[in-house]
């Protein structure tokens, strides 16, 4: 291999998706990348990327080099990380966390201070994701689901319940407020549509404005039960139906499995949601 940074760039927009996203990780520009896995693609004598279905796809024949690529990365961010948590002087070890917006806001944000008070030596990011399909650009990922591909090391980290919602003095109807519809195979979302036998009539991105639109237009709301009981007009929106209960995953690359800075990570991710279960899961 002529330039092994090349591969980098390879491991960039494989996880990132695009090259525009690579080219943010990456801190340098679209041009660049491209040039880069165009090189790529010249010495191995393959296209690195496929294009199906609209999407840019690893080719499939550079299986085995991009899980060896992925296995070295992270294990010199293992050794890495080993090595800055041992000095005084090195830069904080940089954690980035990916999941949804409903676990960061609801779960995570209000116990960073705690983590790097008793952790010294960490950073934390974190990022909005909702894919249940590998990593990306984060070193943990929290998803509703198991990644369904990729070396990974997963945990079940907790529960949160989820309820149909409308406000006391509101008709149930037929017309409701969920989600975008990319979360549609999420499974209070079938529920829901299930239940008013068509999809939603107002969508948002998130269960926090989607709570908002709720409160403004009066409509039933698809809602984690520890937001609605933030508003006492709130109440469940059909008293025969059982809240649903979401197991959350959290997983990091299994070339990290002894990594420090992953574990300590993901010890901090599971005593967060013990911490807030009685909340999430609303138990009096």
């Amino acid at each position: 291999m002529d330039n092994w940074d090349d591969l980098k760039y390879f491991l960039a927009v494989h996880r990132s998706g695009t090259m525009v996203a690579a080219a943010r990780h990456l801190g340098a520009n679209v041009a660049t990348v491209s040039r880069r896995i165009e090189r790529l693609g010249q010495t191995l004598g393959a296209p690195v990327f496929i294009k199906t279905s609209g999407d840019w796809k690893p080719n499939p024949d550079l299986e085995s080099l991009l899980y060896l690529i992925e296995d070295f990365e992270g294990k010199l961010s293992a050794e890495r990380n080993q090595i800055a948590l041992k000095s005084d002087a090195a830069n904080p070890v940089m954690i980035r966390v990916g999941a949804p917006p409903i676990v960061l806001g609801g779960v995570l944000s209000a116990s960073v201070g705690d983590f790097l008070s008793k952790n010294k030596g960490y950073t934390i990011e974190l990022h909005n994701r909702t894919s249940r399909s590998g990593l990306g650009d984060v070193d943990i990922m929290i998803m509703d689901t198991p990644p369904d591909r990729g070396s990974l090391i997963t945990r079940r980290v907790g529960k949160m319940e989820f309820n149909i919602f409308r406000r006391t003095s509101s008709d149930l109807g037929d017309d409701w407020v969920g989600l975008v519809d990319k979360h549609d195979d999420f499974e209070p979302m079938r529920r829901a549509r299930a239940l008013f036998r068509r999809p939603p009539s107002l969508r948002a991105a998130n269960f926090f404005d989607a709570f908002r639109v709720s409160k403004s237009t009066g409509l039933p709301v698809l809602l984690p039960t520890f937001l609605a009981k933030q508003d006492s007009e709130f109440q469940p929106a059909v008293d025969d139906i059982e809240p649903i209960n979401v197991d959350f995953w959290a997983a990091f690359h299994s070339s990290r499995k002894k990594d420090q800075a992953a574990i300590d990570a993901m010890n901090w991710i599971i005593s967060s949601f013990e911490q807030s279960q009685t909340i999430l899961l609303y138990i009096d």
